[in-house]
């Protein structure tokens, strides 16, 4: 698997407002970086351990001001985590990942929310039934653990070296960026930013069972 192919077909998909198949390209050049971090490790194992190793710059660029660390969902997803809690690791991985990798729809009410006008980026919902909607963003943000990752540093994308990463406030071209993460860390100055807000689900918490 290629990761400069999957980071050119998602940010394609991307320009099309095709979100599913965005994501579809997204998670292929995360588990691309897996599989070059963490080769012994099964499919699923390595795919939420790179998601978790630079959960800091997923939350910077796919959940601006939330603390993603902390983000737990009350969501029929099966976690590896001690307390069963999916985080979004799991949920992106358990939704997404595996479906879209075996070429299904995604279950009803489980859905990406295209940003609005304004880049508000921070626009989760979760409904009474147990569904999930995260924004568009994440496409983003999985892309950049990939583009950021220090084993994708030789890694060149395709249409003509023009794509860039979008972000909210700023859009980085990709080629210039590759390996990148130390610093993009530095540009964000993530070691200096406030924790963010943490989204507490009350409620939907007293029916929710671990997977």
């Amino acid at each position: 698997m290629n990761v400069g192919d999957s980071v050119t077909h998602a940010l394609r998909e991307w320009g099309r407002s095709e979100w599913d198949a965005a994501m579809l390209h997204a998670c292929n050049a995360v588990d691309g970086t897996g599989k070059k971090r963490y080769p012994n490790r099964r499919v699923g194992a390595r795919f939420k351990r790179t998601i978790r190793d630079s959960i800091d710059i997923f939350g910077a660029v796919a959940l601006t001001g939330l603390n993603v660390p902390l983000l737990r969902f009350p969501v029929a997803v099966k976690s590896d985590l001690p307390d069963k809690r999916p985080d979004v690791a799991d949920v992106i991985y358990g939704i997404h990942r595996c479906t879209h990798g075996h070429g299904d729809e995604l279950p009803e009410g489980f859905e990406l929310t295209p940003i609005q006008d304004g880049g508000d980026a921070v626009n989760i919902r979760l409904t009474l039934d147990g569904k999930l909607q995260l924004p568009t963003s994440v496409v983003m943000g999985l892309l950049a653990v990939a583009i950021f990752a220090p084993e994708n540093n030789d890694q060149v994308i395709g249409g003509g070296g023009n794509y860039g990463l979008t972000l909210v406030w700023q859009r980085l071209m990709v080629n210039d960026w590759w390996g990148r993460g130390d610093d993009f860390r530095e540009l964000v100055r993530l070691d200096q930013a406030p924790s963010g807000f943490t989204v507490d689900f009350g409620r939907f918490w007293n029916d929710w069972k671990p997977v």
